[in-house]
């Protein structure tokens, strides 16, 4: 039995749904399908900008590029509802099964774009956002976003009207957008929203163990989303779903790279953006902050390639 079946645009789910989260600038297709590979049930894009499809931006339109084996959801963040139906006419997430908003973004250049986070704070405009998509998308669509933002947590309002319009499924991250990502999430906020929707809800935020799961899985989350625990580490999907892994963290690193160098058209550019990845990927290794202060130097890919096969 599939983990998600999706059937006119409608999602159910099977089981307890173990999925990699949204990250900017770190889950790029290559990394979605190495995270697939060692068991997670559904991956996340990098936020996608609907306005830059919108005006045809070819940069963002090869950031859809999907090709892993598990549920395919791709985040999208605009406020801008009239732009919604031409993007989705084109057919532009033909790659992917679910669309999820993110209303959660706590970036300042987001927030300041009425973006991400700032769509708690207008729930009439998220409304006709909210609406339009799931309207237009032809797909199931998803939210994602914070306790609230200026102060106010308004989290159970915001979800209730997200249910409204006809959103599959919630994905929680229980900080407020001034907490950014410090502190800890407040975990009774899951349950009093799942209590408050009675739809699927997602943890996002301190999963890193198989006791944090159970705990979400325990009082009635839908899945986990998995974030920074994931950084430079796809067995943790193994790790919490007690699967053998499909092979070692020295060739995930190694498929990471071939893939995308199939991507980026330059080895200049592959190798800025490769050199934060594989330092997380060395992190736990022996001797880590001497390596990771080795790669803030390379220039090229032959260093990068003569580090990984010098890995244990």
């Amino acid at each position: 039995m599939k983990a998600i079946e999706i059937k006119n645009n409608q999602i159910k789910f099977n089981k307890f749904i173990y999925a990699l989260a949204p990250m900017a600038g770190v889950t790029d297709f290559a990394f979605r399908k190495i995270c697939a590979d060692f068991g997670a049930d559904m991956v996340v894009s990098e936020m996608i900008s609907l306005k830059a499809l919108y005006n045809h931006s070819a940069i963002t339109s090869k950031m859809l590029r999907e090709d892993s084996s598990a549920i395919r959801c791709c985040q999208i963040f605009t406020h801008e509802a009239d732009i919604i139906k031409p993007v989705f006419d084109a057919e532009s997430f033909k790659n992917f099964d679910i669309i999820d908003l993110n209303c959660g973004c706590p970036a300042p250049k987001i927030v300041k774009n009425k973006d991400g986070c700032a769509m708690m704070s207008d729930l009439q405009n998220s409304k006709k956002v909210i609406s339009a998509l799931v309207e237009n998308c032809h797909k199931p669509v998803s939210v994602k976003f914070r306790l609230g933002i200026n102060g106010q947590e308004n989290y159970l309002e915001f979800a209730k009207m997200c249910k409204e319009c006809g959103v599959q499924f919630l994905t929680l991250h229980a900080r407020t957008r001034e907490q950014g990502y410090a502190g800890k999430v407040d975990k009774s906020a899951y349950k009093k929203l799942i209590d408050a929707v009675k739809i699927p809800v997602f943890w996002s935020g301190d999963i890193i163990s198989i006791e944090d799961a159970n705990f979400a899985k325990q009082i009635g989350c839908a899945g986990v989303m998995i974030g920074r625990a994931a950084l430079g580490n796809p067995e943790i999907f193994s790790l919490l779903k007690g699967t053998t892994p499909p092979y070692s963290k020295k060739q995930a690193i190694i498929n990471h790279l071939e893939l995308l160098k199939t991507y980026f058209k330059t080895e200049k550019t592959l190798v800025a953006y490769f050199k934060k990845h594989l330092m997380w990927y060395v992190r736990a290794s022996k001797n880590a902050t001497q390596i990771k202060q080795e790669i803030l130097h390379f220039e090229n890919l032959a260093q990068i390639e003569e580090l990984i096969n010098n890995l244990d």
